[in-house]
């Protein structure tokens, strides 16, 4: 029986647990709003399509509901599910962009208000407050740098900037576009635009994205190399900008900037930077960016940045066991002409040159050699008499074309005739 009530109660206990979370998961509320076109003399015609999304942080749950504007360009969304952890975004395409606005459901009483705008091909409207380039590190080992831009752009129109990428030519653009230093790679782009596109250009490369009015920031980061201990490039602004500036770590002091081809001294600097500063400069001005005395690698950099190439080993493997060969190739020739075996030795008298006391006196050691062997026992009789014949032969050989007769010292070659050794 204690066991029927105590299941009994943990059933109610889950059942209540359910309903509670489905209550929970159930409750919702309702958004409403309005879409207003912020450029003067516009207005907004009704049945534009308004998205809410939402997102549950914690289940992970994606949901969009769909409302349309009426003549007021006023929307509603009934019945919008109430997460704790949600996100909520109320967005609209209006133009050819995207316009986006977030809601905290807490303060759902008030009406949101999405932004709009008429659009323009004019990128002149735009204004660069702040440019900023700075040289984050120098690798002395392989003579490559690291670099960063920060730019902060305006647009204090009524209109949203549209960029098109297909009528493109002389004063025809209406994207940004940025330097970049010769040979630079590894480009990475940051950008507070929505729906941005990078692409590469000459040398740099434009960002295509509308252009909405207000304040943006852009960064982007390279790398780049250079020869030598200076570089010089042009760092175009085509958008010109209030205030431009170069930026040294403390770090890399040594290193110098030169603007508009001279070497000036920073401007400004602190505790952690060289700063060189320009303002007022006019869209499509042109600055001469020149970073002299830095570093160069030493013998070691050099050594171990070409070890760590593939390239390198690549071109030495081959050419190192080519070398080798021929070395191999050398030491053989060189013993076989330093060295003959004197059993090797059975040149027959036609060989033999007809005035070289040379080779008699190299003949006469190869016979003492042999003498010297067969009295050690390193060398067999048999072996001893049939070389020491072939030998004793082709010093008479040579005797008897020079017209040497035998002295006292050559007395062992009677020995070949039958005669007995002294």
């Amino acid at each position: 029986m204690y066991t029927l009530v105590l299941v009994l109660s943990m059933a109610t206990c889950l059942i209540f647990i359910i309903s509670t979370s489905q209550l929970e998961a159930q409750e919702s509320f309702a958004v409403t709003g309005k879409v207003v076109n912020e450029t003067q003399g516009a207005s907004i015609a009704s049945e534009l399509e308004i998205l809410l999304h939402m997102l549950d942080q914690e289940s992970g749950q994606f949901v969009t509901l769909e409302a349309t504007t009426n003549d007021k360009g006023e929307f509603q969304f009934e019945n919008v599910l109430l997460f704790k952890n949600g996100t909520y975004l109320v967005t609209a395409d209006y133009g050819g962009t995207r316009y986006n606005t977030t809601i905290d459901p807490s303060s759902s009483v008030n009406k949101v208000r999405l932004s709009v705008y008429e659009t323009t091909r004019d990128i002149s409207t735009v204004r660069v407050e702040h440019h900023s380039l700075v040289l984050v590190n120098v690798d002395q080992r392989t003579q490559s740098a690291t670099a960063a831009s920060f730019v902060r752009l305006t647009n204090d129109t009524d209109l949203t900037i549209l960029p098109d990428l297909e009528n493109v030519g002389p004063g025809k653009f209406s994207f940004l576009r940025f330097s970049l230093p010769p040979n630079a790679d590894n480009l990475d782009v940051q950008s507070s635009l929505v729906g941005s596109q990078i692409i590469p250009m000459g040398s740099g490369f434009a960002l295509a994205a509308p252009i909405l009015p207000g304040s943006h920031d852009i960064s982007f980061s390279y790398q780049f190399t250079y020869h030598g201990t200076d570089l010089a490039y042009k760092h175009g602004l085509l958008q010109g900008a209030d205030v431009f500036q170069i930026l040294i770590p403390q770090s890399l002091s040594d290193v110098q900037v030169g603007l508009l081809g001279t070497a000036t001294p920073p401007s400004i600097s602190n505790e952690s930077y060289l700063i060189w500063e320009i303002a007022d400069l006019t869209p499509g001005e042109n600055q001469t960016v020149i970073l002299s005395n830095l570093p160069k690698p030493n013998l070691i950099d050099r050594v171990i940045a070409g070890s760590a190439n593939p390239d390198t080993w690549l071109l030495a493997i081959p050419i190192g066991m080519g070398s080798i060969l021929i070395l191999l190739l050398i030491w053989s020739i060189a013993l076989r002409l330093g060295y003959r075996d004197p059993l090797l030795a059975t040149e027959s008298k036609e060989e033999l040159p007809i005035d070289s006391s040379t080779v008699r006196d190299r003949l006469i050691l190869e016979i003492a050699s042999l003498d010297e062997r067969h009295a050690n026992g390193s060398l067999s009789e048999t072996t001893d008499l049939e070389t020491r014949s072939v030998l004793i032969q082709q010093v008479l050989a040579i005797d008897e074309r020079i017209n040497i007769i035998p002295n006292s010292r050559d007395a062992d070659f009677n020995e070949t005739q039958g005669e007995p050794r002294t």
